[in-house]
Formats: structure tokens, C-alpha cells, sequence
């Protein structure tokens, strides 16, 4: 029997653990035992817009013969091991690392193989996007090795912070002379302001709450830090680029009203106030979009090749995986009681952001 814990599409705070057989491994797959996964905010803004962008899809429990209406997987990055192969080129005891479903075991059907790593290429998932259908061997990729717990914790967020940066630096921060980031001590904030120091000529400030404050500060990424509840004492004269990682509409609508004419683009990227109330609308016209970072790798990987791409993350991932050494402490919690503890901390918002959370079921 595995167990593979779903959660109400319409209450996030709902959970359920399912237990199902295992059926006979067909020709051409493999099955995957999952290891060491991670949880984070950004778990919360994958079912966030689990319809909209299709974070429900990549898992679908029904693909998977697990029936329960209005359940859906909530997915995670993390590591996994093939526990048994019927795909040549593929064997058992080989270590993956990517996107799963919280699970004890799945199985895949590989395609695109290549000694870095496949695709899955399971019917239910050919429409979405192809970042998200893609496995690594770890073996091939020698920056596993380095620091490994942090991997599943950072790296896909930190992808997304590369691609931000990348994103307001080639529209020269739409002319703005600040880069204000809230929920500034998440992990894809951390990310995006890490990156943002290495370029001159823009401040980078962060929002947050109180009793995150000195955390924040603490980690050097930021000019200046300030609380939800002190954001008037921002200088409202800058022209200022909003990345937005929170996704409070309260609270962008107190910042339009505050920088007005100087509030220049809101860049929309997470959700982890995903309980905020909507706001009224704000009589000032701020352009803003959604950031999804897979569109901008796309267009990236075709402008720098796959080569390139990965030259250009690595030499900002690898010094933040450093640094996050030094500041983000790893908790690992086995078993599916103690993972959904955990959970709830990071669903609710108090969990502490110096805190990491790996789980194995």
C-alpha cells in the first residue's frame, strides 16, 4: 500500500491521507519511491492557481486511480529513487530530483531520456508545461552535492528570483529607481533581492512583517526593511517597481495610493497572503501583470541555449546556495502526521522564515 495526501481544492486547511495498491509496473516505466521533498510558501501559491495555471493538472489523482471530489495533490520538489525500472536506460537505485505529488510512490512513464535526465511523459500531462514534466539524474549535475538539503527548499524559488531579475533589468525596472519586494522574507524575495545586489544604480527594499524584521535585515540582501504596518514611512517621492510575492491586494492598493504617479509596475508573482481579502479598487492606473517564470525561461533558453541558461543561473545560484547555508536552518520531519504539522505552520504564515521544512512520508 502507498499513502498520498490530498487537499481540498476549496480549503486548503482540509487534508486527507489515501491509501491505494500497487498495480503491475508496465513496459516503459518506471517506479519512483519519493525521498526528502520540501514545503514552502510557494507549495500555497501552486494550489493558489492551481486552476488558472494548471498546478492541479500535474498530478491529477483520478490519472493516478485515487478517487475523492474536490481533492486535488498538492505538488512538491524534492528528490526520489527509482525503486524499479521497465524504461531501458533507466535503473534501479537511480537518485531523481523534481516535481511530485506528496506520495510514497508513482510511477512514470519516461521520455526524452537523456544521461541528465527525462521527461514524464504520462497522457494527462503532455499539454502542460514542460518545466514542470522534467526530472534530473543528480548524479549528472555535481552541484547536488553541494549543500543537498537545501536543494528542494531553493531551487526551483531561486529559479524564479533569477528570472525576476532578469525580467525587470532587461525592461531597465520600467523606469523606476527602487525595487520594492513584499513578503520580503520568503524565500523567492530572498532570492530576487540576492540577485538584484549584484547590479548597480537600483535600491532594493523589502516589506514584511514585524516579527520578521530582523531576520530580514540580517541577511544583507536589502538597502532598506520595513513592516506592513510602517510602509508610509517609505519615501514616497522614488519611482518604485513593485515585485510582489504576497499577493495582499490591500496591501498593493495602500502603496498605489501611497507612491502614486511614482508606483511605475507591479510585478504579480505569489500568493502567500493567499487569505487576504480583496480590496477596492485603487483610482490609480498601475500597469501589472503575472510573472510566470516558465513563459521567461522559455524565451530565455531560445535567446542563451540550454548551455548558456544554465551558465548564467549557476553563477548566481551556486554563492546563494552558500549563503543560504549560513542563515536557513533545515527541520525534517518523517511521517505524514508530523508533515502535516509542518504544514499547517507554512499554510497559516507563521512558520519562521530562517526555517526550512523537509518531510518524508
Amino acid at each position: 500500500m502507498s499513502q498520498t495526501v490530498l487537499v481540498n481544492k476549496s480549503d486548503f486547511a482540509d487534508v486527507a491521507i489515501v491509501e491505494s495498491g500497487e498495480t503491475a509496473l508496465a513496459d516503459g516505466e518506471i517506479r519512483l519511491a519519493l525521498g526528502a521533498c520540501a514545503l514552502t510558501a510557494n507549495n500555497v501559491s501552486y494550489m493558489a492557481t492551481g486552476d488558472r495555471i494548471g498546478y492541479w493538472h500535474y498530478f491529477d489523482p483520478a490519472a493516478y486511480g485515487i478517487e475523492l471530489d474536490g481533492f486535488g495533490c498538492m505538488p512538491v520538489w524534492g528528490y526520489a529513487c527509482v525503486a524499479q525500472s521497465r524504461c531501458d536506460g533507466i535503473e534501479a537505485g537511480q537518485e531523481i530530483y523534481g516535481f511530485f505529488p506528496i506520495t510514497e510512490r508513482i510511477d512514470m512513464r519516461p521520455i526524452k531520456t537523456s544521461p541528465h535526465g527525462f521527461t514524464d511523459g504520462a497522457p494527462h500531462r503532455k499539454a502542460l508545461h514542460g518545466l514542470y514534466n522534467r526530472y534530473s539524474f543528480t548524479k549528472a549535475d555535481p552541484s547536488y552535492a553541494i549543500e543537498k538539503d537545501l536543494h528542494p527548499l531553493l531551487r526551483p524559488l531561486f529559479t524564479t528570483s533569477f528570472l525576476i531579475d532578469d525580467f525587470l533589468a532587461e525592461e531597465n525596472y520600467f523606469g523606476a529607481e527602487q525595487v520594492l519586494i513584499l513578503s520580503a522574507s520568503s524565500k523567492t524575495a530572498l532570492g530576487t533581492a540576492f540577485c538584484l545586489t549584484a547590479r548597480d544604480g537600483i535600491k532594493i527594499t523589502g516589506l514584511t512583517s514585524e516579527r520578521n524584521m530582523a531576520f530580514t535585515q540580517s541577511t544583507g540582501f536589502y538597502n532598506e526593511v520595513q513592516s506592513y504596518e510602517a510602509l508610509t514611512d517609505l519615501n514616497p517621492d522614488i519611482k518604485t517597481v513593485i515585485v510582489d510575492m504576497s499577493g495582499n491586494a490591500k496591501i498593493t492598493a495602500r502603496l498605489q495610493d501611497h507612491f502614486e504617479e511614482n508606483l511605475k509596475y507591479i510585478c504579480k508573482v505569489g500568493l502567500s497572503h493567499w487569505t487576504a481579502g480583496k480590496a477596492e479598487p485603487s483610482p490609480q492606473k498601475t500597469p501589472k501583470a503575472f510573472f510566470f517564470a516558465p513563459n521567461h525561461a522559455d524565451r530565455r533558453l531560445q535567446d542563451w541555449g540550454a548551455q548558456g541558461f544554465a551558465q548564467k543561473l549557476g553563477a548566481r545560484w551556486i554563492p546563494f546556495l552558500e549563503s543560504a547555508s549560513q542563515w536557513l536552518k533545515v527541520e525534517t520531519y518523517n511521517g505524514a502526521a508530523p508533515m502535516l504539522k509542518a504544514y499547517q505552520q507554512v499554510l497559516s504564515g507563521i512558520a519562521a522564515p530562517e526555517t526550512g521544512y523537509l518531510f518524508k512520508l
